[in-house]
């Protein structure tokens, strides 16, 4: 296996969806207890972490990037209530991305195929938690690298064990429109002629289906230590494509640790 460190990966603006890990860096964390929501307007968690990851979807090479940790935990709106409160319940947020670079030069696999840019992800996500289960879905557009429709939903366990941790783990299943899985998965004549691999239309919809985990422990108050683990499995169109059969995986694995903290800010008082 292949390690590395992609600078582009230390700007990207996000987390697994409510702590559930899914394709490069998907956004959003779950929120957790102990924010004095009677005197915080704004609370925001930043930190960073390791991740363990393939170095392109489809590859069976592996490198090290990493890991930025950052979420919208709490915020209220004079005369709005709160947005993305601590509620047990149905939470509506925003949902961030960041998918890396593929440089054709990086791995031997990748010849003739050309180089993508990074891509920035931006959209929305809806959430339900209560008791010990929760379920979300998030739709994201790219910028960049790619200029399509990417999304995730997944449905979950809660288990606390202490006061200290929480942890989630459940299946996910991810999705694509055309723009993204012609992107990463399709090969075009051309590439096809440099490359030696078959032409190929990929085409669009269901992108992966897999078991993902999170467990956070809080250090104290504000200090949380994050613990990510994950298997996902193309499918469909990203499967088939001879960038995955050929010299890939349909098989995809991730894990990463990582520190964080909470940054409480009064606003309007």
């Amino acid at each position: 296996m292949k390690f590395a460190t992609s600078a582009l990966a230390a700007a990207a603006f996000g987390l697994s969806t409510l702590g559930l890990g899914v394709t490069a860096y998907a956004a959003d964390q779950v929120l957790e207890e102990g924010i004095d929501t009677s005197t915080t307007d704004l609370s925001v968690r930043v930190g960073i972490g390791g991740l363990f990851q393939p170095d392109y979807s489809g590859s069976n090479d592996y490198e090290v990037v990493p890991w930025p940790i950052v979420s919208l935990e709490y915020l209220r709106l004079p005369g709005l209530g709160d947005f993305g409160g601590r509620t047990v319940g149905f939470t509506i947020g925003p949902s961030f991305g960041f998918v890396g670079e593929r440089d054709q030069t990086s791995n031997a696999a990748l010849n003739g195929l050309g180089d993508v840019d990074a891509a920035f992800e931006a959209g929305i996500k809806a959430a339900y938690e209560v008791n010990h289960w929760g379920a979300y879905a998030a739709v994201r557009r790219g910028f960049g690298g790619y200029d399509g429709f990417v999304g995730e939903a997944a449905l979950y366990a809660v288990w606390r064990p202490t006061d200290v941790w929480v942890v989630r783990a459940g299946p996910n299943v991810s999705f694509a429109d055309s723009d993204y899985f012609n992107t990463y998965y399709s090969v075009t004549p051309g590439q096809s002629a440099a490359s030696g691999l078959a032409a190929y239309n990929a085409g669009s919809g269901f992108k992966t289906v897999g078991l993902q985990a999170n467990a956070v422990y809080s250090w104290t108050e504000k200090v949380d230590l994050h613990f990510r683990a994950g298997y996902e499995r193309l499918i469909g169109g990203a499967a088939d494509s001879p960038i995955v059969t050929t010299a890939g995986s349909e098989n995809q694995f991730t894990a990463g640790i990582g520190i964080s903290y909470r940054l409480d800010l009064d606003l309007f008082d």
